[in-house]
């Protein structure tokens, strides 16, 4: 399993469909890190960081990109888990429900 960045979710001048926006800070070691700590659901992979959620999709073989969404997004059932492990809070995903 690879990372690989996808322009349309670090770059906002692009022109045509944009992706939502990683923030500044999640460079391509986070990136990668998250990845690499994600948990699979159906054809998803998701994270959590400093309190927000990201998705990543498999985009060709062993290659993943990804970006954040909202928690809302995220199956209840790891939202709930994530949360009796204390590795999200839950004014976090109040304040990140949607993205």
């Amino acid at each position: 399993m690879h990372y690989e960045s996808n322009c349309k979710h670090k770059e906002p001048w692009q022109r045509g469909r944009r992706g939502t926006l990683c923030p500044r800070d999640v460079d391509r070691t986070i990136a990668e890190q998250l990845l690499a700590d994600s948990v699979l659901e159906g054809s998803k992979r998701y994270a959590a960081h400093e309190g927000r959620a990201y998705c990543a999709q498999q985009h060709l073989p062993d290659l993943w990109h990804g970006y954040p969404v909202g928690w809302k997004e995220v199956p209840e059932k790891l939202r709930r888990k994530w949360l009796r492990e204390g590795r999200v809070r839950k004014r976090d995903i109040n304040r990140h429900w949607q993205e």
